[in-house]
């Protein structure tokens, strides 16, 4: 079985459409996070940065109420050593 080979840039577009990078988006902030899996969010303002670069009109409240309703978390995923 042979595969398409694609070239560094296409891989280069690719991985940053998957992360939300190539353009913004019109999503909720839930769906944003979603999308991407997680965000890196070791200062309060991380994730409202890192989705209003994602997201087209992107609103802090969303988020907020998104933490709210328990649509997206907040987790320590890092072990400590």
């Amino acid at each position: 079985m042979t595969g398409t080979r694609i070239t560094a840039r296409e891989l280069n577009r690719a991985t940053l459409a998957r992360q939300l990078l190539l353009r913004r988006e019109s999503l909720e902030p839930a769906e944003g996070v979603r999308r991407v899996v997680a965000l890196q969010a070791q200062q309060p303002a991380s994730p409202y940065v890192a989705l209003w670069n994602r997201l087209t009109g992107f609103d802090p409240a969303g988020l907020d109420t998104a933490f709210t309703d328990h649509r997206v978390v907040k987790a320590t995923l890092m072990r400590l050593t």
